[in-house]
């Protein structure tokens, strides 16, 4: 039996809208940076919304705001790094609440581990991803596949990896992607050339974050409510 010094509580929230999660990782991140709650992992499909850096609050668009608003899509600040970025129904996001220091893992590694996560979930599928000198993330050729923005607080981690297994494609014509104009974005179906759900992708995103991080995972249930540590529904 193999013995994990790190552990983390994963719990798959379905389809949810970007806000209540916003909330829910910053209660979470909060009760760990004092010692309570447990590390966790948030797996997550939003409702369309376009999010924005904590360094860029002008969102670099290729329509006007107008056109976004049309198409119902909010656009959200938020304290993570990185650029603009969407998110949708058919990316799965993985939200990390984690006492870095306590799983002795710099913040640098941290991130470098979900990209290595991301290019090993890419070959379960025959497709060979990898990192760029254009930033951070998961790349296939020229084309940006896996997304990656963090908050740290004291150590603790929030926000985290997004990673397009078959997303509306026209949503991320809207933005320059990472506020790139001539960044292409391309997904696990489109690379595959088959329709991809992304409860697929779930278990083997597991099974390497596990092996990458060497820790072992826990699905929790009832979910949402239980992550809050009770403190109430998303």
């Amino acid at each position: 039996m193999t013995s994990h010094r790190r552990s983390v509580n994963v719990y798959n929230l379905g389809t949810t809208a970007y806000g209540e999660v916003h909330r829910l990782q910053r209660r979470l991140q909060a009760q760990r940076r004092e010692g309570g709650g447990a590390d966790a992992l948030l797996l997550t499909e939003h409702r369309p919304v376009i999010t924005l850096g904590r360094s860029h609050p002008d969102p670099s668009l290729r329509v006007p705001p107008a056109a976004v608003a049309a198409h119902g899509i909010e656009i959200v600040q938020t304290e993570r790094g990185g650029d603009i970025t969407y998110h949708g129904p058919g990316q799965l996001v993985a939200y990390g609440i984690i006492d870095l220091r306590g799983w002795g893992c710099a913040v640098l590694d941290y991130v470098t581990g979900l990209e290595e996560t991301c290019i090993a979930l890419l070959a379960d599928w025959g497709i060979r991803g990898s990192r760029s000198e254009r930033g951070r993330g998961v790349w296939v050729e020229e084309r940006k596949v896996a997304f990656i923005g963090l908050n740290v607080r004291r150590w603790v981690s929030m926000h985290g990896v997004a990673i397009n297994i078959d997303p509306q494609a026209a949503h991320f014509d809207l933005i320059n992607p990472c506020g790139m104009a001539d960044v292409a974005v391309t997904s696990l179906a489109a690379e595959a050339g088959k329709h991809i759900a992304v409860e697929e992708a779930i278990e083997p995103f597991l099974f390497h974050f596990a092996r990458v991080f060497d820790c072992a995972t826990e699905i929790v249930e009832p979910g949402p409510r239980a992550a809050a540590g009770r403190q109430g529904a998303l």
